[in-house]
Parts: structure tokens; C-alpha cells; sequence
């Protein structure tokens, strides 16, 4: 028995999710941020910096445990476009599922930053939908791409300001971001349960 089952449909787009004005506040407080840390990918024990997997620079965003009021002000606004996304999401594939976004974070990557093929869910993470938003475009290279499961077919998302990409986090949905090659390239990543 063959199944042809399209994963790709799964992988939804929204442009224009912010007005204009807003986002280009929103470039401007990551131009000027020095809270970017070098992120890290999870480990046996404990998250490891492994920059041949995962080259890039975050800031996570919290809207209860800073006493910035900047960081506070952006985090609840990027949850409230985030929600409407995913409801959003939800509704059109027909999902009836409560959910609840658990990790807001911004991501820098600089010439030569990326992340190799990778999944969003494992069992000490576990989640359910990925969203990246991206916050511009005047880059070169830093492509995200899917991969199918057991194939060589990989599906590269056109890189625009002001996109939210959301897809499933579970197996079937392996993920990178090509190196970047030129610029400095923007998003915000968020997933939920």
C-alpha cells in the first residue's frame, strides 16, 4: 500500500505580520542590542556550545524574570502576533489544539553563522509547533530549508522581512539554516505546546 501524503502543505506562511513601522523598531533595538549570547544546542546532560552544528548568537526573551521594560514590551508583543499565527495555523489545517508558546528568542547569525539539519521536539523539550519570524532580508545566503524524511528533496523558504514560517516540530520536519554568507540576519524563534 502507498501513502502520498504532502508534508509540505504543513509548512505555513504569513507575511506582513507586523506593521512596517514597528518592525523597523524592532531591527533597530537588535542593531543596538549587546545581549547576544552564543547559542547552544542540547546536550546529554546539559545544552553544549557546538558552533560546527549550531553557529549563531540569541537573545531569549522574557517577559517576567527581567527587569528590563524594552525586553518585557517586545516579548509580549511578538506572543501576541505569535498567537494569532498559530491560531491562525491551527485553524486552517483543522487542528483543534490548545497551545501555549513556552521560548521566545531572537537570533543573530554574522557571516558564517547556521544550523545543520535538526528537529524542534525531543523528549527533554518536547514541543509541538516551530515559528520563525524573519525580521529582515538584506542578507546573503541564511536560507531556511526542510528536508523530507529518508530523501534527498529539500524545500527552501524564500527569505522576506516581516514572514512567519510555522510548521510542525516533530520528526517528520528536519530543518537547517544555510550559512550566511553576507549581512546579519534576523529572527525571532518561538515554539509551542
Amino acid at each position: 500500500m502507498e501513502v502520498n501524503f504532502d508534508l509540505h502543505k504543513y509548512i505555513t506562511i504569513f507575511d506582513d505580520v507586523m506593521p512596517k513601522k514597528t518592525l523597523k523598531s524592532f531591527k533597530k533595538i537588535c542593531d543596538n542590542n549587546k545581549n547576544f549570547q552564543a547559542a547552544t544546542v542540547i546536550g546529554e546532560d546539559q545544552p553544549i556550545l557546538n558552533e560546527n552544528i549550531r553557529k549563531v548568537k540569541t537573545w531569549p526573551l522574557h517577559n517576567i524574570t527581567t527587569n528590563s521594560y524594552t525586553e518585557v514590551l517586545w516579548c509580549n508583543y511578538l506572543i501576541y502576533h505569535l498567537k494569532i499565527c498559530i491560531t491562525n495555523y491551527c485553524h486552517f489545517h483543522n487542528f483543534e489544539k490548545e497551545f501555549l508558546i513556552n521560548d521566545v528568542e531572537v537570533l543573530k547569525y554574522e557571516p558564517g553563522g547556521h544550523y545543520k539539519f535538526h528537529t524542534d521536539h525531543n523528549m527533554k523539550i518536547p514541543r509541538s509547533f516551530s515559528c520563525i519570524f524573519l525580521v529582515n532580508d538584506n542578507y546573503k545566503g541564511g536560507e531556511l530549508c526542510f528536508r523530507y524524511p529518508q530523501s534527498d528533496k529539500i524545500t527552501t523558504i524564500e527569505k522576506k522581512e516581516n514572514r512567519m514560517i510555522i510548521w510542525p516540530s516533530n520528526f517528520l520536519y528536519p530543518h537547517c539554516v544555510k550559512p550566511v554568507m553576507e549581512g546579519e540576519r534576523y529572527s525571532v524563534v518561538a515554539w509551542a505546546l
